[in-house]
């Protein structure tokens, strides 16, 4: 059975942790230092983020590296990378430094956002206010902000996974913006097709709202 890693305890039982490594939008791969019985090793373990998004579980049985097998090792991922280059791969990015800063207002859009690092599209995080109507006095009194920007694909994306009463009152917003806007581009997900866009990832875990109001 998966165990949940928290924090010291499991980091005690696994090692020194000196490193991470992303595998998957939803799986990270941990490097740890161990020492024991006389032999020290690096130890490799897979963890999967958990079906309600609260931190990883370890998944599998760790793998352990003996120190006289690392400059082995190290030649083989040269090679690796040779490999790589040869054949034109580009390994994904890590992650970027606007999903490490984004004020996330739902945990779907940090979700969002890690599937476009991992597949190395940029983006922006609510980068541009739309003013949809104004007082007498020329102050905006409605407005939309959707929730990406894709700069290499002019695309707005906006996540609605909100009950129904309040996708309602979107869906009101998104007709004024397209009619005020129309070349504005606009990709709206709710919450079916966001969640299918998850399964495509294998990702099945529920959403989490982070306590912010919706826009």
């Amino acid at each position: 059975m998966a165990r949940e890693a928290t924090g010291s305890a499991a980091g005690a039982e696994a090692g020194d942790l000196i490193g991470s490594i992303p595998l998957s939008p939803d799986e990270e791969l941990r490097v740890y230092l161990r020492e024991g019985k006389g032999r020290r090793a690096l130890c490799l373990q897979r963890y999967r983020r958990s079906r309600w998004g609260e931190g990883y579980a370890e998944a599998g049985e760790a793998l352990l590296v003996p120190l006289e097998a690392i400059p082995r090792l190290q030649a083989s991922l040269a090679d690796v990378d040779a490999a790589l280059d040869a054949r034109g791969w580009t390994p994904p990015s890590p992650p970027s430094p606007e999903r490490l800063a984004a004020p996330f207002a739902h945990a779907s859009e940090e979700e969002l956002a890690r599937i476009l690092d991992f597949y190395r599209i940029e983006w922006q995080y609510e980068p541009k206010t739309f003013p949809l109507e104004w007082g007498k006095d020329g102050r905006v009194t409605e407005s939309f902000t959707p929730d990406f920007y894709l700069p290499q694909f002019d695309l707005f994306i906006e996540l609605t996974t909100l009950k129904q009463d309040l996708v309602t009152k979107k869906n009101r917003k998104i007709r004024r913006l397209r009619a005020q806007y129309p070349k504005i581009n606009l990709k709206v997900f709710y919450g079916r097709d966001y969640r299918s866009l998850l399964r495509r990832f294998g990702i099945t875990r529920e959403e989490g709202k982070k306590g912010v109001s919706p826009k």
